[in-house]
C-alpha cells in the first residue's frame, strides 16, 4: 500500500470539507473566519478555566480524583459512539468526497484507509471540545503525574472506541453486500447506531454508579472501559503505549480486511409508498418528501429516541418531533424538477401550499407512534396542542428559509428507477 497515495487522499479530504465549509456564506470572508477561530480559542479556554475551578474547589486535595476520572474513562465510549454517529450520518452521504478519488490510481483499500484517518481525526477534534477542557484541568490540578492517567483513560479509550466502531461499520457492511441490501446501508447503518445508543447508554450510568460505589467501601472494580487505566497503574505508561499502539495497529488490519475490495453507492431515495399516488400532483410532492434518504433518517431517529425515552421512563413533551420539520429547508429544491415540467407547472401559491402540505402528511405519520408512546409514558393531552402549534410553525419557518436560501441537492430525474 502507498503511503503517498494514502497521504495524499487524507489531505485532499481535508481541503475539500474546509473549502466546503468556509468558503460559502459568512465564512468566505477571511475576517470572519478569524472572528470564529478567535472565538473557538476563548470558548475552550473558558471552559478550561470553569473546569480547572471547579476540579479544584471541589475535588482538589481530597483524594477524589482519580474516582471522577474513572467515571469519566467510563463514558468515553458513551462519547466515542455519539460522536461517531454524527460524523457517520453527516458523511453517510460522501459520494461527491469519496468520488474526487475515483479517477486517482489507488485502490479502494487505501480510499477507505485513507477515509478513516480522515474521519479519525475529525472525531479527535470533536472529542477534544467534549473531554479537552477537563483533561487540561485535570493535569493542572493533579499535576504532572495525572498525564498518563488522562492518556489511559481519556483517549487511549476513545481512539480505541472509534477504531472497533469503524470495524464494526465494514462488517456490517460485509453483512449487507452478501445480503444484496449494501445500498440501504445509508437506512440500516443509523438504526444500528440509534440502538447502539440506547444500549450503552444505561450501561454507562451503571459503571459509573459501579464505580462510586467500590470507591466508597474501598474495593477494587474492574469492567473492559477502564482497561488501559488499570494497565498504566499496574504495568507504566510506555507498556500501556506499547499494548495501544499494537492494539491499533490489529484493528486497522483488520479493518482493511474486511471493506469491500469495492465502492458500492448506496441510495438516496427509498421506495416507501406506491407510484399511483404521482397522478396526483400533491401526491408527487408527498412521494418527495417521503422518500427521501434524510426524511428517512430523520424519522427513523425520532421514533427510536421516543422508545428510548419510554424504556427509560423519561417522561417529556414530544418536542423532539421538531427534528422532521427541518426537513422542510430541503423541500424547494427538492421538489425544483416538479415545477419545471410542463405537465406538473402549477400555479405559484398551490405549489407552496404542496410543499408545506407534503411535510404536515409526514409530521402527521410520524406523529402516531410518537405521541403513542408518549402518552403510554404519561404525557397528558394538554402538552399535546403546544407541541403540534410549535412543529407546524417550524414547518413554515423552515421551508421558508429553503425558499429564501436554496440547497442544491442530487436529486433524480422523476423517471429514474431510484424512485420507481
Amino acid at each position: 500500500m502507498r503511503r503517498a497515495s494514502v497521504a495524499l487522499l487524507f489531505r485532499l479530504f481535508w481541503i475539500f470539507i474546509l473549502r466546503r465549509v468556509l468558503g460559502r456564506g459568512l465564512l468566505a470572508s477571511r475576517t470572519a473566519r478569524i472572528s470564529v477561530l478567535v472565538f473557538l480559542a476563548t470558548a475552550f479556554a473558558g471552559f478550561t478555566l470553569l473546569s480547572y475551578v471547579v476540579i479544584r474547589q471541589y475535588f482538589g486535595g481530597t483524594g477524589l480524583l482519580e474516582p471522577v476520572l474513572q467515571a469519566a474513562n467510563v463514558s468515553v465510549a458513551f462519547w466515542a459512539l455519539v460522536t461517531y454517529v454524527l460524523i457517520r450520518v453527516l458523511f453517510m452521504k460522501a459520494d461527491d468526497l469519496l468520488k474526487l478519488s475515483f479517477n486517482l490510481p489507488v485502490t479502494n483499500k487505501e480510499r477507505t484507509l485513507a477515509f478513516g484517518l480522515f474521519e479519525s481525526s475529525v472525531v479527535f477534534v470533536m472529542m477534544l471540545f467534549i473531554f479537552g477542557a477537563f483533561s487540561a484541568s485535570t493535569v493542572l490540578v493533579g499535576g504532572p503525574a495525572f498525564i498518563p492517567k488522562v492518556l489511559a483513560s481519556i483517549w487511549f479509550p476513545a481512539q480505541t472506541a472509534y477504531l472497533l466502531l469503524s470495524l464494526g461499520y465494514y462488517l456490517l457492511e460485509r453483512v449487507l453486500l452478501a445480503l444484496r441490501v449494501s445500498r440501504l446501508r445509508s437506512l440500516v447503518v443509523p438504526m444500528v447506531l440509534g440502538l447502539g445508543l440506547v444500549a450503552i447508554f444505561p450501561y454507562t450510568n451503571e459503571q459509573s454508579a459501579q464505580i462510586a460505589q467500590s470507591h466508597v467501601e474501598s474495593r477494587e472494580y474492574w469492567s473492559p472501559a477502564p482497561s488501559y487505566a488499570l494497565l498504566q497503574e499496574k504495568a507504566g505508561i510506555w507498556i500501556c503505549s506499547l499494548v495501544f499502539l499494537v492494539t491499533s495497529a490489529a484493528i486497522v488490519w483488520a479493518i482493511m480486511a474486511a471493506a469491500p475490495k469495492s465502492y458500492v453507492p448506496m441510495r438516496r431515495f427509498f421506495i416507501l409508498l406506491p407510484a399511483w399516488l404521482a397522478k396526483h400532483r400533491f401526491g408527487v410532492y408527498v412521494l418527495v418528501m417521503f422518500r427521501n434518504f434524510e426524511t428517512t433518517v430523520a424519522a427513523l431517529f425520532v421514533i427510536i429516541f421516543s422508545a428510548f425515552m419510554w424504556i427509560y421512563h423519561l417522561v417529556f413533551p414530544p418536542y423532539v418531533l421538531a427534528l422532521v420539520t427541518f426537513q422542510g429547508i430541503y423541500a424547494y429544491s427538492n421538489s425544483e424538477t416538479l415545477r419545471r415540467m410542463v405537465p406538473l407547472p402549477g400555479r405559484t401559491a398551490a405549489n407552496y401550499l404542496r410543499i408545506v402540505g407534503s411535510q404536515a402528511v409526514l409530521l402527521c405519520v410520524v406523529a402516531i407512534p410518537v405521541l403513542s408512546l408518549s402518552l403510554a409514558q404519561g404525557i397528558s393531552w394538554d402538552a399535546i396542542p403546544p407541541v403540534a402549534v410549535f412543529c407546524l410553525s417550524n414547518i413554515l419557518i423552515s421551508t421558508l428559509i429553503g425558499i429564501a436560501f436554496p440547497r442544491k441537492r442530487e436529486i433524480p430525474s422523476l423517471y429514474s428507477s431510484e424512485w420507481w
